[in-house]
């Protein structure tokens, strides 16, 4: 029986496509986690596991993508604007043109640092697209050994000897906008290219530690924070969560996200608020009491504190498509930012 080669081409093209979006190349305004803490990328099967961003840090309530982490590696680059990354307890600044590299189960947070566009490209991938099967020489020489003590967080600017990661970020790039038949061996070929160059500059670097007590109870407590936003929080329960005193639980938050527990659950508070104000046709009081607010007059103060505006108009805003973005950030800070690294 002669096989049809173009109607299995189709059928394989087809199967591609519906492990996702119509597109692969997605422009998010909202992060969305598992109750485990780590950002969900896609529901469902996935045969090609890669997600490829493109759009402006300021689509996210208030210019801030919250601290998160995910088991699949992260590049990004920034095309426009100024930024500040969150890596663990540590603060890196980037401008247009330069790059970086993320790499698994590593706490990290994206803040606008102007008024005005801050547009990236970004790619969300499981290393197991570089890796293979578990075992194979991919896996053991090259992709796992990164994993295990390659760098956290790598940092690339163009004009320098970072060309092949722009270059190679380019033509993955270009390949998921086409998304013609066969594009995932390019992308695939392009990554691999990529994590070739962030190991060897890895190796300049300091490795990769094994988390620390404090991470690791960081963690711990914004998993149980999200799971408890609509009731009330105090410091002594977020501290009980890691069996911690309440004056070191200040002192992680302090170190690792540079606000208080408060602080932070109040911005989480209005994070879930902004989602269900744009997703949802609830009332302003029941998205109020459903995000830990007992008083709705209160929520709405705090939200227009935050963002710039009443929950109302920033939902007509949604509704009717427009640009919307605030000059104030929804993790400002009243003291001094940690130390940048660049």
């Amino acid at each position: 029986m002669k096989l049809n080669i173009d109607a299995l081409e189709k059928t394989t093209y087809n199967i591609t496509k519906a492990t996702g979006d119509d597109f692969v190349i997605k422009s998010r305004s909202f992060l969305l986690t598992d109750n485990h803490g780590k950002e969900l990328l896609e529901e469902g099967l996935q045969l090609f596991d890669l997600t490829a961003n493109n759009g402006d840090i300021h689509q996210f309530a208030a210019g801030y993508i919250p601290s998160h982490w995910h088991k699949e590696l992260e590049i990004f680059i920034l095309l426009e604007g100024y930024i500040q990354i969150g890596i663990g307890d540590s603060t890196y600044k980037l401008q247009a043109g330069d790059g970086c590299f993320i790499n698994t189960e590593v706490i990290h947070s994206f803040t606008a640092d102007i008024p005005s566009s801050c547009l990236y490209r970004s790619f969300v991938f499981s290393p197991d697209i570089i890796g293979g099967t578990p075992g194979s020489i991919f896996d053991t020489v090259y992709v796992r050994p990164l994993l295990e003590n390659g760098a956290s967080f790598l940092k690339f600017q163009e004009g320098t000897g970072d060309r092949i990661y722009f270059e190679q970020f380019e033509r993955a790039f270009i390949a998921c906008e086409g998304e013609e038949y066969g594009y995932e061996f390019q992308v695939r070929e392009a990554l691999s290219n990529i994590l070739l160059y962030v190991k060897s500059k890895s190796a300049t670097v300091t490795s990769r530690t094994i988390p620390s007590i404090q991470e690791t109870r960081l963690k711990e407590m914004l998993i149980w924070i999200d799971n408890n936003l609509e009731n009330n929080i105090t410091v002594s329960e977020i501290a009980s969560v890691t069996n911690i005193c309440t004056r070191e639980c200040q002192r992680i938050f302090n170190q690792y996200l540079h606000y208080s527990p408060i602080e932070y659950v109040q911005r989480k508070r209005i994070f879930n608020a902004v989602k269900q104000l744009s997703d949802t046709d609830k009332s302003i009081t029941d998205i109020a009491l459903n995000c830990g607010f007992s008083n709705p007059s209160y929520f709405s103060k705090q939200f227009r504190e935050f963002m710039g505006s009443t929950p109302s108009e920033y939902r007509t805003a949604v509704k009717e498509n427009r640009y919307f973005r605030t000059g104030t950030n929804l993790f400002q800070r009243s003291r001094a930012p940690a130390p940048f690294q660049t």
